[in-house]
């Protein structure tokens, strides 16, 4: 995984699969699967792919399970989904705390 790659910060910014395949670590194999499974959010046709900026977290987060638990793609998406899920309800969880009395 290469982190000097740099990756526009703004929500906006979009990044190509070169970039993408650059910032994460990841094979062009492992991305078309991830895009296959959802996991991956991108716009137009293969040869023009773009993604936003954000998915080069979520990236290098299937990099990093890839290399620290030996999973294969399949095994990333679900992870990665999983992984989202739970961080959606934490910050649920959290909204919801501070809605009760003190």
């Amino acid at each position: 995984m290469t982190d000097d790659v740099l990756i526009p910060a703004d929500a906006e910014s979009r990044v190509d699969l070169a970039e993408l395949l650059a910032a994460s670590g990841l094979a062009e194999a492992e991305v078309l699967e991830l895009v296959e499974f959802g996991v991956l959010e991108t716009k137009g046709s293969v040869s023009g792919w773009s993604f936003h900026a954000r998915v080069v977290h979520q990236a290098r987060r299937a990099a990093t399970l890839r290399d620290t638990f030996g999973l294969n793609t399949p095994g990333m998406a679900l992870a990665l989904t999983y992984l989202e899920r739970i961080e959606a309800l934490e910050q649920r969880l959290r909204e919801l705390e501070c809605l009760l009395p003190r």
